[in-house]
């Protein structure tokens, strides 16, 4: 059955049999008629059936020839199949690997804003139904945020089901276990990204995928698919894990979720290391306050994470700076601007990380105006790390929310706040149909759950 090439025409121009320019991730059609786009730009072949044919002994008789025959037979007729062969798991597949094609537009590439393990998934598919509904979710949802379109019924009908059948799943002690469930639980938060926040401060889905790791007994990577799975999932248990009391880790369990082995020797990998203390630190904190007790010596302890932290940062800083200064030819091509992004992102996630042990410092520590004078130095950074990122929005730019907030908490300056608002609200528009009074509340909450409860007495 030889493979003949076919056009890459999207489904919805080839059903209405116009012409399609063939874009990625979206034709310029589908965008105009805020269509989902499925398809586009891929190539498809048309299978043919190959048969071989012997003269007959009588006239105008055709006989087929059994190729699987050994001696050349002569066998009765069959019928082929009047369609190409294909399924449900075929088409799913076909259209999550347009999905995630690493040539796609960063500023709308899965792989490239969620990772590496998502090229993993195809050969998954079809093993898990769990997966494979939350990989229908994510790719149906994906379709509409690129077409600029407000998240359909279907994409929620999907969502849906893909959560019934996890709870299935869960359910059951060996499938709750397995690696392909665990990712289930990934691709749903991912989806939660493009449906947009609905007024809730927590997902749920990183508190299910901490239970998960600790119903296993191992907070490790099992394998390779695993560890890739590992650099995305532990980011997201991370960081809501400071503010959500549900995620109760160890900081033996902290350590083993956030320690791999891709990157624990560079600059972004040791300084999420570090973030990976600071929830034991703020509940250590809620205590202290609760029982009345002097709270310089969880001081003492943060503030040589915090020096740390900078040096880090400063590395970061250093790297983006050299990408931007060397000759990598074309910015435009694709290896060059992946390289670019991947600097400036990885800075503004450590950005983000030294702004909160700047601003737990601040709530420990009220009285010494260093750290006060350095919060606006950070946030003003922020700012500007803001403005560079807007040419990645709105998915390859997604992290940009989490610095902001965290400059928004760091800073008590009416002016300067103001400032990182104005870009919050811009940012936060790219993914959340929530109003102005929705998102300050869920700032607020945010700020009072990670750093003022822990010293909220002492900063009034």
């Amino acid at each position: 059955m030889p493979g003949v090439p076919k056009g890459r025409a999207c489904d919805g121009c080839r059903k209405q049999k116009k012409k399609c320019d063939e874009k990625q991730p979206t034709c310029g059609r589908c965008i105009r008629l805020k269509l989902t786009c499925v398809g586009s730009g891929q190539q498809r072949y048309k299978f043919k059936q190959e048969h071989a044919f012997l003269p007959a002994s009588n006239k105008g008789e055709i006989i087929r020839f059994d190729s699987s025959s050994s001696n050349g037979s002569e066998t009765p007729p069959f019928e082929i199949p009047p369609v190409c062969p294909g399924n449900k798991i075929t088409f799913l597949t076909g259209s999550f690997v347009g999905a995630i094609k690493r040539t796609n537009d960063l500023r709308y590439n899965l792989w490239w804003s969620f990772g590496f393990f998502l090229e993993e998934i195809p050969r998954r598919i079809g093993t898990n139904e769990a997966l494979d509904r939350a990989v229908n979710a994510l790719t149906t949802a994906h379709a509409n945020f690129c077409a600029g379109q407000v998240i359909s019924v279907d994409a929620l009908s999907k969502y849906s089901s893909a959560l019934r059948t996890l709870r299935v799943y869960l359910d059951d002690p060996t499938q709750a276990t397995s690696s392909s469930t665990l990712c289930a639980v990934m691709i749903l938060l991912l989806c939660q990204s493009f449906h947009g926040p609905s007024g809730q401060t927590v997902t749920g889905h990183a508190q299910g995928a901490s239970n998960i790791l600790r119903a296993r007994k191992h907070f490790g990577p099992r394998d390779e698919f695993e560890r890739k799975l590992f650099l995305s999932l532990r980011g997201s248990v991370l960081f809501e894990g400071l503010y959500n009391d549900a995620i109760d880790l160890s900081p033996e369990e902290w350590e083993s979720l956030v320690k791999n082995d891709y990157d624990q020797d560079y600059p972004e990998g040791r300084i999420l290391q570090f973030l990976a203390k600071a929830p034991f630190l703020i509940k250590r904190g809620k205590q202290a306050k609760m029982n009345m007790e002097d709270l310089r010596p969880l001081a003492e302890e943060v503030r040589p994470i915090y020096g740390k932290c900078k040096l880090i940062l400063e590395e970061l800083k250093a790297r983006k700076g050299d990408c931007e200064s060397s000759d990598l030819g074309d910015a435009r091509t694709f290896l060059p601007r992946l390289l670019q992004a991947h600097n400036l992102r990885t800075y503004g996630i450590g950005l983000a990380i030294t702004t909160f042990f700047n601003c737990m410092l601040q709530a420990l520590e009220p009285n010494d105006p260093i750290y006060i004078k350095e919060s606006r130095s950070l946030v003003q950074e922020t700012i500007l790390h803001a403005q560079e990122g807007n040419m990645f929005r709105p998915v390859g730019a997604g992290y940009i929310i989490m610095c902001l907030a965290s400059a928004w908490a760091a800073t008590t300056d009416p002016l300067l706040r103001l400032e990182v608002e104005s870009y919050l609200l811009d940012y936060y528009g790219d993914f959340s149909m929530l109003h102005e009074p929705q998102l300050y509340q869920h700032l607020e909450w945010s700020r009072g759950n990670i750093w003022l409860e822990t010293s909220q007495e002492v900063i009034k």
